[in-house]
């Protein structure tokens, strides 16, 4: 065997990396493009707020709701309430009154993982306040069940649902 034909490849030496040492603070670097600004909602001209803030129960609603239900929880007058959206935010319920309920933590669980029941007060809410319950003003405005999307306009369509549910009712 000749060894002179042979071909023996010679590895490359490794060259060991030298690390950077690390800043004891992480500079700030300003990225050219900014973020995107969330697109607003606009209907025929004016501005209709996100559905996260219109899910949002305002201190005035709150009160409104308790005191329909006299104080307390609905089901036992329980003062140690938790406030329940009828129609959840995800479906598209709002923070208005009259989608709402103050049930003890008990029965506001048990909204939430037993569907006959969270049904049952649907159905309550429908017979009371008529099919638009769970709706704020901006919702009729734009399904053109009222004109404008005023507070006033808003509270004589449901008084007149109201009105038309007890009417339904007797």
């Amino acid at each position: 065997m000749n060894l002179a034909n042979e071909f023996h490849p010679v590895p490359k030496p490794i060259k060991e990396r030298k690390e950077k040492p690390k800043p004891a603070f992480k500079e700030k670097r300003f990225n050219r493009q900014r973020k995107k600004k969330k697109k607003v909602e606009m209907y025929k001209g004016i501005k209709i707020p996100h559905k996260k803030k219109r899910g949002e129960i305002s201190k005035t609603d709150y009160e409104k709701a308790l005191l329909h239900y006299g104080g307390g929880c609905a089901e036992t007058g329980n003062i140690q309430i938790e406030m329940h959206h009828i129609v959840f935010r995800s479906q598209g319920g709002r923070g208005g009154w009259r989608n709402l309920v103050p049930l003890s933590k008990e029965f506001h669980t048990k909204c939430h993982t037993d569907r006959e029941y969270a049904e049952y007060w649907r159905r309550e809410h429908e017979k009371k306040f008529g099919p638009h319950f769970m709706k704020d003003r901006f919702d009729l405005w734009k399904e053109g069940l009222i004109h404008n999307p005023t507070e006033e306009a808003f509270e004589k369509f449901m008084e007149g649902e109201e009105e038309r549910a007890k009417a339904m009712g007797s």
